[in-house]
């Protein structure tokens, strides 16, 4: 009778055990997520987008448009970094707007048109209100005249995978279920 008891009772405690495991979740704070456009116009080092190699001033830089975390901030005044070389290294707080603050971590010319067109495309970290820093990539576009060097700046965030709580808590769960079969292997002999 008391080994019955003792069995009842493992069975319950492994059940509550595969059960914590799939219904616990990591306390973690949402990601940041969507799309956000920039508009404006830029002075550059020289006449030509086909020789510039920095930006060395921003005017009139707000949002366009914005998905996701981002909706709502259109028409808002983008605070950009006040100098940028196209080739670049880590700038922190590249560019701010409504609480939220791009790291870039690197830039590059992507394509340079012959015909008075560039496009630079980048890599950095987007954080702010409260939400979890995201991973972010975007392009950067500048013409040459007529277009006065208006610029676009268009960039989004991508999702970063589980850092492995769930599979170490399924882990756990497995553990302790064997630990429980090899018990009751050991009471019934």
């Amino acid at each position: 009778m008391k080994n019955r008891l003792s069995k009842t009772i493992l069975v319950f405690f492994a059940l509550g055990l595969i059960s914590f495991a799939f219904c616990v979740q990591q306390a973690q704070a949402a990601q940041i997520n969507g799309a956000i456009t920039f508009a404006g116009g830029v002075t550059l080092d020289t006449d030509s987008v086909n020789t510039a190699t920095e930006v060395t001033s921003w005017v009139d830089a707000t949002v366009q448009s914005g998905s996701g975390s981002f909706a709502g901030l259109d028409n808002m005044a983008v605070a950009f970094t006040p100098t940028w070389f196209f080739n670049s290294g880590p700038i922190v707080a590249f560019w701010s707007v409504g609480g939220f603050t791009f790291d870039l971590i690197a830039s590059s010319v992507f394509q340079r048109f012959g015909d008075g067109f560039l496009l630079v495309t980048g890599t950095g970290t987007i954080t702010g209100n409260g939400l979890e820093p995201s991973f972010g990539t975007w392009f950067f576009s500048v013409q040459d005249d007529p277009a006065n060097d208006v610029f676009s700046w268009s960039g989004g965030t991508e999702a970063i995978p589980d850092g492995g709580a769930t599979v170490a808590l399924l882990g756990l769960s497995l553990a302790g279920i064997e630990g429980i079969r090899r018990k009751l292997m050991r009471s019934k002999s």
